[in-house]
Formats: C-alpha cells, structure tokens, sequence
C-alpha cells in the first residue's frame, strides 16, 4: 500500500510539475547567434526580395527547399520545436535585424528601392559568383 501511494504521489508530482521550459527570448538569441542559421535566413531573404522585384529573376524552387529544410534542421539540432523556431521566424526584432542587414547589403550593392533593375543586377551579380542567395535563383 505504501509502495502504491509513494508511486502514485511521484506519478503526480511529475505531472503536476511544469517542465523547465526555455524562455522565447533565449531561443531567439541562441538561433539569432548560430552564424549558420543567421545566414541561411539572410540568404533566402535576399533571394526573396531580389525575386519580388526583378521580373527576369524566379526562385529554384526544389533547391530553396531544400535549403529552408536544412536551416530548419540546424535549429531542430538545438532541441526546439516547430513552434519556437516559428516564433522566432516571425519576432518583430528578427525581422527588424534581418530587414537591416538585407538594406544594408543592398545599400552596399547599390540597390535602390523602387528600380527593378538595380535587384536584377544584384540578382545576376549573386548568381554569377554562385552565393548562398544565387544558388537559390535563376534568370529566366
């Protein structure tokens, strides 16, 4: 009887105790710092705004997805879920930082907004040299 009622205490101690759960923002920092990852984002954001304003510019479709599934596996490596990875996709201060860092390169690549042809130039230039980014587009 004792055994039963200590068993069964532990049993519901267990359930009842919340897993230590790793909070949003250190997942965010930790996949924010993994260079891998961080470029991997920055690269299919540069491709994908290069292809949403340059007409002559599409994705590879099968090569993007599979690049997407490998930088979602490399977050997986850390042990956080769909769900996390998601949330931190999708934060305001990742965007934010990803939003800068691709203005910047453009600032630096002489991209101005609005003139498609200075993202088809880009997009050319990143195919050309065979980058992360060009390796996930095409001139049509």
């Amino acid at each position: 009887m004792v055994r039963t009622l200590t068993a069964s205490l532990l049993a519901l101690t267990l359930i009842a105790t919340p897993a230590l759960a790793t909070p949003q923002a250190e997942i965010n920092a930790t996949l924010r710092n993994d260079q891998s990852i961080w470029d991997g984002l920055f690269a299919l954001a540069l491709a994908d705004q290069i292809r949403e304003n340059c007409e002559t510019i599409e994705a590879r479709t099968f090569r993007a997805t599979r690049f997407v599934y490998g930088v979602y596996s490399d977050a997986r490596a850390y042990g956080f879920s769909r769900q996390e990875i998601r949330a931190f996709q999708v934060d305001d201060g990742t965007e934010a930082q990803m939003r800068a860092r691709v203005q910047d390169y453009y600032t630096q690549h002489g991209v101005r907004i609005g003139a498609s042809e200075t993202y088809c130039a880009l997009g050319l230039a990143e195919i050309s040299a065979g980058t992360p980014a060009g390796n996930l587009m095409r001139a049509r």
